[in-house]
């Protein structure tokens, strides 16, 4: 029997700041109708334009993820779609009165616990999953993006490595469900290297930043706070990975490995299969 698709119960409400803009924000999470997908509303722009979640959306990258559709744009999009696909959400209209999502404590438990107190509910509608057939690859230098076939479930990968400096090598592995994505993933925060703390700064940004959302990696391998888990970095790369692969419009079967790789080569990714590239045996970036 075909999974169902899945809404929300009712309205959930999340407000705080931006992390890059430090503008505040307030959301609502809407139940929307089967097939409806996810879909951004901004409510303070006229029209009231709405910017539906798909790779296709995704302008140039940059160091976040960002939709834009016409002259309506939503900022760091990632944590709030990780937070929806983690927890199997198909379908939700985000009514958002800002151009940035509210930042929290910087991890993707800021909407998990609004979503689960709102409630999920079924929908008499077949979920369609999106399968990985053949391998894809996306590179760009020394980064690598993969996706292969698996028979069941979204087994994700990400080795992180910086060489020598700011943390360990790291590598975390993750085969994806609701419980597993609340208990090992959600709680995983932003991090940032220190050089680009004064970059940012230089540009206006990181308005929203605190060391309460934000762990800063120090050049001699030490965190500006204590860590929720020794691999954390590698944990918020998995947690980006999900939000961003989401853009591929459907859940997603397949295993996929990351070394190094970051907002843009997962957008490109969700992309290629979103296309359809994952009926080519090689696509190369």
């Amino acid at each position: 029997m075909s999974e169902p698709q899945h809404t929300l119960a009712q309205e959930a409400i999340v407000e705080g700041v931006g992390l890059f803009l430090g503008l505040p924000a307030r959301v609502r999470l809407m139940p929307a109708e089967p097939n409806t997908g996810v879909v951004f509303v901004r409510a303070d722009l006229p029209g009231a334009p709405r910017v539906e979640a798909r790779a296709a959306n995704v302008p140039p990258a940059q160091r976040w993820t960002a939709l834009q559709k016409g002259g309506a744009e939503i900022q760091m999009v990632e944590h709030v779609l990780s937070a929806l696909a983690g927890l199997g959400v198909d379908n939700v209209v985000i009514e958002c009165n800002a151009a940035e999502m509210p930042c929290g404590d910087g991890s993707a438990q800021t909407w998990v616990a609004p979503i689960l107190k709102a409630g999920l509910r079924e929908q008499n509608v077949p979920r369609r999953r999106l399968r990985v057939e053949r391998p894809v690859v996306i590179t760009d230098k020394d980064v690598a993006l993969t996706a292969a076939p698996l028979p069941e479930g979204l087994l994700i990968t990400y080795v992180l490595d910086y060489g020598r400096m700011f943390v360990k090598s790291q590598t975390h592995t993750v085969l994806l469900d609701r419980e597993t994505f609340i208990r090992e993933i959600a709680p995983a925060r932003t991090y940032v290297l220190r050089p680009e703390v004064d970059a940012f700064i230089k540009m206006g940004m990181g308005r929203g930043a605190t060391p309460e959302n934000t762990v800063v990696l120090e050049p001699d391998g030490s965190c500006s706070v204590p860590l929720r888990f020794p691999d954390e970095c590698a944990r918020h790369k998995v947690l980006d990975m999900i939000g961003d692969l989401s853009l591929a419009g459907a859940p997603l079967c397949g295993r996929f490995v990351g070394y190094k790789s970051g907002h843009g080569t997962n957008v490109r990714l969700a992309r290629a299969l979103a296309e359809g590239a994952q009926g080519e045996p090689h696509a190369q970036g």
